[in-house]
């Protein structure tokens, strides 16, 4: 990489960051529930969709979007570890729904788009799987004609999810779960705040995880490799890991940042088409995977916003990150969401491997 893209890259990111920054700060003087996250999302695509100059200034870089990941990925792993071994206890019958919820939403998405939008079947099927977004997008380069019909779709389906459930959120649990919603942010440690040893202990974990990750080629090192470091060594108890206030505040822009400056780019009037595919898929999803949420909610009792975000496709890192800012419990959002994206990974690969047969009749 030269020196001139690494310019352009931050030139890039300090524009992104400061619409994002500005825009969350006004969400948050209107009350608005997760103020930077939301703020952040709409403000840079507004901004860039407005303004066409701005943007070929906008985006963030692959550089500076993996070590946010992999922090947050420590920051997941660390929220699920406590209490695994006796919380797991009770999750095998929800992980049943997530399962059921999955196949059902794919199927009816895939049907949708083949017969109904009259789609090509790889097209169709990439566009209705409700997960692993980053990975289906490859995917969908290397073998589909038109891969960013696929990657609209999966994009209108986490924009579509992360911009209600703020809205679901106020109006299941109160006016009441927004102002909880900015305790629970006010209340996260700060920098100034940790030891030493605590910041030490996040950032070794952070980067031997990554790299062990990387050298076993391990899926989604960025992510999973922390993930999975932090789960192991916080479910024994030999490591305690703090959510800082400050990493959770860049999270949020790095990812709604990086949202919004992709939606901004997208020339509307040309794939018209392709969003309302995603919408199609995105309103189908939603609406399976909050029947089985509210089914959840009712038969066990939990808060229907928390099982929600357990079981909505929405962006694996999105929704976690919302758990977060919302107070929710964590370990069952992110444990939901890590299992659906992994069933997904081991049931596409037999599925394109025989339907790729099917598709030489097409």
């Amino acid at each position: 990489m030269s020196v001139g893209q690494i310019l352009g890259d931050i030139r890039k990111l300090l524009v992104t960051a400061a619409i994002a920054l500005i825009s969350g700060y006004g969400f948050s003087l209107l009350g608005l529930p997760v103020p930077y996250m939301l703020g952040s999302l709409i403000g840079v695509w507004f901004v860039g969709g407005a303004i066409r100059p701005i943007q070929p200034h906008l985006g963030i870089a692959r550089w500076f979007h993996i070590p946010v990941i992999v922090g947050l990925g420590v920051i997941v792993g660390g929220a699920i570890g406590p209490g695994f071994f006796e919380n797991i206890r009770t999750w095998w019958a929800t992980s049943l729904v997530v399962i059921a919820a999955t196949a059902i939403a794919t199927t009816v998405g895939y049907v949708s788009l083949r017969y109904g939008r009259k789609r090509p079947w790889l097209q169709a099927l990439l566009s209705a799987v409700p997960g692993g977004q980053a990975e289906v997008s490859v995917i969908a380069r290397d073998y589909v004609e038109k891969d960013y019909a696929v990657v609209l779709s999966h994009l209108v389906r986490v924009t579509f999810i992360f911009l209600s459930t703020p809205l679901i959120l106020a109006l299941t649990q109160g006016e009441g779960s927004v102002e909880a919603s900015y305790e629970v942010q006010e209340n996260l440690p700060r920098l100034r705040e940790l030891s030493p040893l605590q910041l030490l202990t996040f950032l070794g974990l952070a980067a031997v995880s990554y790299g062990l990750a990387l050298v076993i080629r391990m899926p989604m090192p960025h992510l999973l490799g922390p993930f999975f470091l932090t789960f192991i060594v916080t479910a024994f108890g030999w490591v305690e890991v703090i959510r800082l206030s400050e990493f959770v505040l860049l999270a949020q822009i790095t990812i709604a940042g990086q949202i919004g400056s992709r939606l901004a780019k997208v020339p509307f009037g040309e794939v018209v088409e392709y969003l309302i595919d995603g919408l199609i898929v995105a309103v189908g999803t939603l609406s399976i995977y909050t029947l089985g949420a509210w089914a959840v909610a009712v038969a066990t009792g939990t808060a229907f916003i928390s099982v929600y975000l357990g079981f909505v496709p929405g962006g694996l890192y999105e929704v976690t990150l919302l758990s977060v800012l919302f107070g929710l419990d964590v370990a069952f959002v992110a444990f939901h969401n890590t299992f659906r994206v992994i069933l997904i990974y081991v049931a596409l690969p037999p599925v394109l491997a025989r339907t790729k047969l099917k598709s030489s009749s097409d």
